[in-house]
């Protein structure tokens, strides 16, 4: 139901089906403004778009973020009820009241090295005892020192999120504020202050590529004026946090200590995930370094890595604050619960496409190009070879653009590179001929550049508007929205960048295309698809 702005009436949508299973089936052709769309994104995860049918998944992580937001169960069940075209499975609702019952039920307290979990649920607490093989002792469960990230983790796949109340960290001043002549666009504004204001600990942002996660970031530590620690996914991003707090705020370029261990005399220091964790897991000396310093703020750039094996013992690291920044928390493992446990909920995400209509992002045209061998050999060389040569007809097209290339395997890169007698990025590129290159690129001496995985994340090209993906790892709906974020740097004439998504129709990356699509039509974007024969 919707009421009737003019009228005061309340008028039935039923825009929402429900399957036996507990899917939702949301009609958007009943849904013209929208709004029973931004309701159901408050507490439902989209699996599936098809033409003007949506299909919705109520999940552990989605509730439990509509939880930590302030919703109550009632508030899920009314707004389907309201929205309805049958009756809401019992199974859904059991579901949605199990799960707004669950969070908050365990509550981490103690100090890092006297940690205990918590519940007013004596036999919840003996389960979980079992699930930790630690026996309860007098209502509580007594953790070793140090198993912090480990437990938080294992409860959070288990289907319990903890609450967080071990307050370890500093509160003392850091010694600096934004600068005066700077100013927040509003989402940001809005960003900080839900994330400085909250009732958590920590918290997740979520915003596209181009809207300013690292503004966010530095604001918040501005906000907060404390000791802050910066982890991030490569060199190349750090160095551009290390540049956002030299220009956004007070401190000069000697108060932040960038790479080179940890200072803990500097109010700002940037680290890696590699550094703190290596390859293997072990305890490296940044990490034990970081360990022996107590922080204020911690932010996690780039958020969604951390659950994997190799970073999690970072979440062991003493703040009073967590803050995680990234695009998208879509994690193809399914651990996305991981981030809620280790850092928080998600305080604040802006949709990207209302971020577009808004001119703070470039708007971007999605395409997905079927493309057919006229030898009718779908995978192999010969369907790399029917994919180049669509990449030279979609070039033909954007003689005056900025190209990038982008392919999953080593080989298709190189080809490209060799085919179109452009240079190309990997792995294997050194840091100073990538530096090189990107920097090229930008001054518009390189229009096309071929680049591989190494580009998804932590790059800087404002002027590319046309992307090519030739190939991509299966369906990954994340690697899709970073490959997008690639474009959406606003551009000086505001005209729609091109994202072209190269599939051979006939092998399993039509299926591999629809999983990736997924996160990005959630955010409003819709594929043209062309059909094309090489």
């Amino acid at each position: 139901m919707e009421r009737n702005e003019q009228s005061g009436a309340v008028t039935q949508t039923n825009a929402i089906a429900f399957q036996r299973s507990g899917t939702l089936i949301l009609d958007t052709s009943r849904d013209a403004n929208g709004r029973v769309e931004d309701q159901l994104r408050q507490f439902a995860e989209l699996s599936s778009a098809a033409g003007s049918l949506h299909t919705y998944q109520v999940t552990d992580l989605s509730l439990w973020s509509a939880a930590s937001s302030g919703m109550t169960a009632s508030d899920v069940t009314g707004a389907l009820t309201r929205h309805a075209s049958n009756r809401i499975p019992s199974v859904l609702v059991r579901r949605i009241d199990e799960y707004f019952g669950r969070f908050g039920a365990i509550t981490l307290t103690g100090t890092p090295e006297s940690l205990r979990l918590e519940s007013g649920d004596p036999v919840l607490l003996q389960y979980v005892g079992e699930l930790l093989d630690c026996r309860p002792a007098q209502g509580v469960i007594h953790l070793p020192s140090g198993s912090q990230g480990q437990i938080l983790a294992k409860l959070g796949r288990a289907g319990y999120p903890v609450v967080d109340q071990v307050f370890e960290g500093t509160d003392e001043s850091g010694g600096f504020q934004l600068c005066s002549d700077f100013a927040l666009r509003d989402y940001q504004e809005q960003a900080v202050q839900r994330f400085v204001q909250g009732r958590d600990r920590g918290g997740v942002v979520l915003l596209p590529c181009g809207a300013g996660k690292t503004v966010v970031g530095v604001a918040a530590a501005a906000a907060l004026d404390t000791r802050t620690l910066v982890v991030t996914p490569n060199r190349t991003v750090g160095e551009q946090w290390a540049d956002h707090f030299q220009r956004l705020t007070t401190l000069s370029a000697g108060d932040v200590a960038l790479f080179d261990g940890i200072d803990s005399s500097k109010p700002v220091n940037i680290v890696t995930y590699q550094a703190l964790t290596g390859s293997t897991g072990d305890v490296t000396a940044t990490l034990h370094e970081a360990s022996s310093v107590p922080w204020g703020l911690i932010i996690y750039d780039e958020v969604h890595s951390l659950p994997a094996d190799v970073f999690r013992q970072s979440a062991v690291l003493r703040t009073r604050r967590r803050l995680g920044l990234t695009a998208t928390l879509v994690r193809e493992d399914g651990r996305e619960n991981e981030v809620f446990s280790l850092v928080g909920p998600p305080v604040w995400r802006s949709r990207w496409r209302d971020l577009e209509r808004q001119g703070w992002i470039s708007p971007v045209e999605c395409f997905e190009i079927r493309v057919r061998s006229n030898r009718d050999v779908q995978t192999g060389e010969r369907g790399l070879m029917a994919k180049i040569r669509t990449v030279e007809r979609i070039l033909a097209r954007h003689p005056d653009d900025r190209t990038l290339i982008a392919a999953h395997r080593i080989n298709h890169v190189r080809a490209l590179a060799t085919r179109l007698k452009v240079p190309a990025i990997t792995g294997e590129t050194s840091t100073r001929e990538r530096s090189a290159l990107y920097q090229a690129f930008r001054d518009g001496e390189i229009r096309t550049l071929v680049v591989s995985r190494v580009a998804n994340v932590g790059v800087d090209l404002p002027d590319a508007n046309v992307l090519i993906q030739v190939s991509g790892t299966f369906g990954s709906r994340l690697e899709e929205a970073q490959r997008v974020g690639r474009l959406l740097r606003p551009k000086e004439q505001q005209k729609p960048a091109r994202f072209y998504s190269l599939v051979l129709p006939d092998s399993r990356e039509r299926e591999f295309a629809e999983r990736r699509q997924r996160f990005l039509i959630e955010q409003g974007y819709r594929y043209e698809v062309v059909n094309t024969t090489a």
